[in-house]
């Protein structure tokens, strides 16, 4: 019975180290600038809160109503009509933006997370997309506060 499990186990570990070759017999390995690298580029789609070029930070921000490891970055765009916010994602669910409020004030920039109300099986990425609205005066001083929804469609 031992001799099976040593011949069982000799055979899996052949069947696995020839999966995991990646060359053909008599090939040379690909040179190491066709290997992939660990640098990530900013322009990364997956990195959170990747702003455009020649966007202004904004720094008068309240952000305690969002999760706890969701992105918190605000910027203005142009004449600071345009704002932009960085959101989260995943899965089957869905983000969006819609403003809350605008007054003198302050602005407020409610970040909703859409899922289906239909449990299903769903990916486990998280993606962080970035959404722009168009305010009725520049941002100027006034404050963004971010709200946090969670909604099911």
């Amino acid at each position: 019975m031992r001799h099976l499990a040593t011949v069982g186990a000799s055979v899996l570990l052949a069947l696995c180290a020839a999966c995991g070759a990646q060359t053909q017999p008599g090939s040379a390995p690909p040179p190491a600038s066709d290997l992939p690298s660990d640098t990530s580029q900013a322009s990364d789609p997956q990195a959170p809160g990747d702003q455009p070029a020649g966007a202004k930070l904004v720094t008068k921000l309240d952000a305690a109503k969002l999760p706890e490891a969701y992105p918190r970055k605000v910027w203005t765009e142009g004449d600071g009509t345009r704002v932009g916010v960085a959101a989260q994602e995943g899965g089957c669910s869905r983000a969006s933006v819609e403003i809350g409020e605008q007054s003198p004030d302050k602005v407020v920039l409610t970040l909703i997370e859409t899922s289906p109300k239909v449990e299903q099986m769903c990916t486990m990425d998280i993606r962080y997309p970035n959404f722009t609205v168009t305010l009725n005066a520049p941002l100027g001083d006034r404050p963004v506060t971010l709200d946090y929804q969670q909604r099911k469609v």
